[in-house]
C-alpha cells in the first residue's frame, strides 16, 4: 500500500471512530489510489450513509465505493458478545494489514488505540457488573495488541492515555483575552497580608 493510501486509510478510519453516529467496529475501510471502500453490516441506513459522508469528507479521496450492507449479521445482545466481537475487530484489522513494516504498525496502532479508549457496552444488551467487563476488554486489548506489536502492555495504555488526552485538548474551547485573576508569586517573594500596602507603595 502507499504511503498516501496509508495515511488516507488512517485519516477515514479516525473520522469513522470520531462520528457518533456510526461504529467504527462494525465498517472495515480499504484505500487504493485515493479510492476508498467500505464494507461491513451496519443496522440501520442511516449509519451507512453517515460513515459515506465522513469518507468524502477527508481531503484527499476521490472516490467512496459504499459496499456496506444493513442489518445482514446477527445484532450482538449480550455484553459478552459486543466485548468479543471487538477484540475479533482487532485482530481482523491486523491480519488485513497489506504487511507488518513500521508506518503500517503505527496506523493500526493509533486506530487500536484510539477504538479502545472509546470502547463502551451499550446499555440496551444484557449483562451484568458490564463496568468490570468493560475494563477487562480494554487489559485484554492492550495485550492483544502487544502481541501484535511487541510492545509492552504499559507503554500501549501510556500513549492511549496521552492521544485520548491530546483529543480533548483538541476539543476544548478556546478562549478569547481571558480575564488575569491572579498573579503567582514564588514562595519566596509572597508578602504577609499586613505589609502588602506597604510593599506595592514602595513598588
Amino acid at each position: 500500500m502507499a504511503l498516501t493510501d496509508l495515511m488516507l486509510k488512517a485519516k477515514v478510519n479516525m473520522a469513522l471512530a470520531r462520528d457518533p453516529r456510526v461504529s467504527a467496529l462494525e465498517i472495515t475501510v480499504g484505500v487504493e489510489e485515493g479510492i476508498v471502500t467500505l464494507t461491513g453490516d451496519v443496522d440501520s441506513q442511516e449509519k451507512c450513509q453517515a460513515a459515506e459522508e465522513d469518507a468524502r469528507c477527508v481531503e484527499g479521496i476521490t472516490q467512496v465505493r459504499n459496499e456496506m450492507t444493513c442489518g445482514l449479521t446477527k445484532v450482538a445482545t449480550t455484553a459478552t458478545e459486543v466485548a468479543q466481537r471487538f477484540l475479533s475487530k482487532l485482530e481482523l484489522q491486523w491480519n488485513a494489514l497489506p504487511d507488518k513494516t513500521a508506518l503500517t504498525q503505527a496506523d493500526f496502532l493509533r486506530w487500536a488505540l484510539w477504538m479502545i479508549t472509546k470502547f463502551h457496552i451499550p446499555p440496551n444488551v444484557e449483562g451484568q457488573d458490564i463496568e468490570t467487563l468493560e475494563l477487562a476488554t480494554v487489559e485484554r486489548a492492550l495485550e492483544q495488541i502487544g502481541s501484535y506489536t511487541s510492545i509492552p502492555k504499559a507503554l500501549l495504555a501510556m500513549e492511549m492515555l496521552r492521544q485520548a488526552e491530546a483529543t480533548e485538548a483538541e476539543q476544548a474551547p478556546e478562549t478569547e483575552n481571558p480575564a488575569l485573576v491572579t498573579t503567582p508569586l514564588l514562595e519566596s517573594e509572597q508578602i504577609p497580608t499586613g505589609a502588602s500596602r506597604e510593599h506595592r507603595a514602595r513598588n
